[in-house]
């Protein structure tokens, strides 16, 4: 068996047995405390605000539809001419995919490699360094959301206090074992980094003409990210501060990229949950946001995947890709 599956199947059966555990030495409570929780979140789902969830829906695909521009602009610079709207169905299926395989931010990678190919003819070295550059443009907006919902969390509150408008020694010392440990990350990692990095060195000048628009796309991906879980937050009448829709966006991803159970199942739903509840919210009202978000995210998006996969092909594509 490989090792890598090996541990992944440790570490799932591990967490179920202290689940199993916890769940057994507190069962009356939890059933009590479900029941009631339940009621109230079945209420609150029958009375949302339908406006408020189309808007997020509409959100949602509207930032599906900024992904794709965002491919379509790099590939552009390297000489790739194609619509948006062709990439379209490409992202949707890599969805799909996301959601049925772990490590959900990254199994539909291949997909789009081996359908981009396959419809369009773009080889598969491009496809691959094109969706890498794409990631670490990404990595800007998202380590700056990253150090704003740490700004704002109780737990690390105190690093970021700033004294007679300069920065305080913990956040100094924050910031300097924070570049430490990135580069430190890097180097550990170099080896395996060293190929793609060669292959983005040598398209440099072609991808460095997209770095703009694509990082201009990719902040607005999450602002529209933040965007969604306003109109999940405003069609349940539930005022959360912008400050913690930031935090649940960052958890959303970093939970989102485990390779335990497909799609994030479980791990998703029981951390958001756990994340809201340490802000203060009501077991009711977090349980009817993560499901209404989860709907959209995880069912409806699903739901659009698969017609596509099928209209368009991408099932053979799929198989192809898991078949390698």
């Amino acid at each position: 068996m490989n090792l890598g599956v090996l541990r992944r199947s440790v570490a799932v059966i591990l967490l179920l047995m202290t689940a199993s555990i916890l769940v057994y030495a507190h069962w009356t409570e939890i059933t009590l405390l479900l029941e009631e929780s339940l009621e109230e979140s079945l209420e609150m789902l029958r009375q949302i605000q339908i406006r408020y969830f189309v808007l997020a829906f509409s959100v949602y695909l509207l930032s599906v539809y900024f992904f794709a521009i965002r491919w379509q602009k790099v590939l552009s610079s390297i000489g790739y001419d194609l619509k948006a709207a062709d990439l379209f169905p490409i992202f949707f299926g890599a969805i799909f995919v996301n959601n049925f395989t772990p490590a959900s931010r990254f199994g539909g990678e291949p997909l789009r490699i081996i359908w981009a190919n396959r419809r369009f003819g773009i080889i598969h070295t491009h496809a691959l360094i094109t969706i890498l550059f794409e990631r670490l443009v990404e990595a800007v907006p998202i380590a700056l959301l990253f150090l704003y919902s740490l700004y704002f969390f109780p737990l690390t509150r105190d690093i970021f206090q700033s004294h007679r408008g300069m920065l305080s020694w913990s956040t100094a010392l924050f910031l300097l074992l924070f570049l430490l440990g990135a580069g430190t990350g890097t180097w550990l990692f170099r080896k395996k980094l060293e190929p793609f990095l060669n292959r983005l060195h040598q398209n440099w000048e072609q991808l460095r003409k997209s770095f703009v628009p694509v990082l201009l796309l990719s902040c607005g991906v999450w602002a529209l990210d933040i965007v969604r879980l306003e109109m999940v937050a405003s069609a349940l009448k539930l005022p959360i501060p912008l400050h913690i829709i930031a935090t649940v966006s960052i958890l959303y991803l970093v939970l989102g990229c485990l390779p335990i159970t497909p799609g994030g199942l479980g791990i998703v739903e029981g951390g958001l949950v756990y994340l809201l509840l340490y802000f203060g919210l009501p077991l009711a009202s977090a349980g009817s946001f993560v499901f209404l978000e989860r709907f959209i995210s995880y069912g409806l998006s699903s739901m659009i995947g698969f017609l596509y996969l099928s209209y368009y092909g991408g099932v053979a594509a799929w198989k192809n890709t898991k078949s390698r």
